[in-house]
């Protein structure tokens, strides 16, 4: 039988803040996978948000790069409007990971730019992977991806693939173990032939009334969702 795991993207998002405790508890409840996204701030702190600036959800406009942590670790975070009463603060990750691995919750680490220009930025990430199950590793920059499967080779890697992309130049990026499609790309035809270049393929944005849901290719691996409730029930996954 078909087994596609199931990932609640940023938590349990529509239920509840994206990347906050409250969406990683409701999504455990909901017994699936958590996609969170990390940045680390100058001074070396791994945080879990997804922007690479605060504004949106901090209502400051700074850049995480280019701040020490003691900028960021009381700052309340939320819809604008909501803020100012929000008890929700940027998660640690190294206590969203320990918190993942008691629970025994499968977690897809999207790791954000913030990397990229750090100097010491994987090493970091690295060492605080160590003794994690059930994980993988992904991003939109393959260079950051090539540098984690050499520092940590054991750990699944994957590209996240949001426009059309070359299966020739994908060919070249022997480090890049799996691929996450967004939905606009699903097809039988290339998830196929993913396959056939032995790479895990998983499908992100969604909602619940995709092909992806109704008829799910025999070689999807999994799903990235923000409604991972609705997703299981039209799946008929078990609780």
């Amino acid at each position: 039988m078909q087994t596609i795991e199931i990932y609640s993207h940023r938590g349990a998002s529509s239920s509840a803040l994206e990347n906050t405790w409250a969406a990683f508890r409701r999504a455990c409840e909901l017994d699936v996978g958590i996609e969170l996204d990390v940045q680390i701030t100058k001074d070396g702190v791994v945080l879990v948000f997804h922007d690479d600036n605060l504004k949106r959800l901090g209502g400051k406009n700074l850049n995480i790069a280019d701040i020490d942590y003691e900028k960021v670790k009381d700052l309340k975070i939320g819809k604008r409007g909501r803020r100012k009463f929000s008890d929700d603060r940027i998660p640690l990750a190294y206590e969203v990971f320990h918190w993942a691995k008691e629970k025994k919750v499968p977690l897809n680490i999207e790791i954000k730019e913030s990397f990229a220009v750090h100097p010491e930025g994987p090493e970091i990430l690295a060492a605080m992977l160590e003794g994690l199950k059930d994980i993988h590793l992904s991003s939109f920059n393959s260079g950051l991806l090539k540098e984690m499967k050499r520092l940590k080779p054991d750990i699944e890697t994957a590209l996240v693939v949001k426009r059309n992309f070359s299966l020739r130049l994908l060919k070249q990026l022997p480090w890049i173990d799996g691929i996450h499609l967004h939905k606009r790309l699903y097809s039988e035809n290339l998830i196929a032939r993913l396959k056939g270049m032995e790479k895990t393929v998983r499908v992100y944005g969604i909602v619940g009334t995709e092909q992806a849901v109704k008829q799910p290719s025999q070689y999807l691996s999994g799903i990235i969702t923000d409604y991972p409730a609705k997703i299981k029930e039209k799946m008929r996954l078990p609780e």
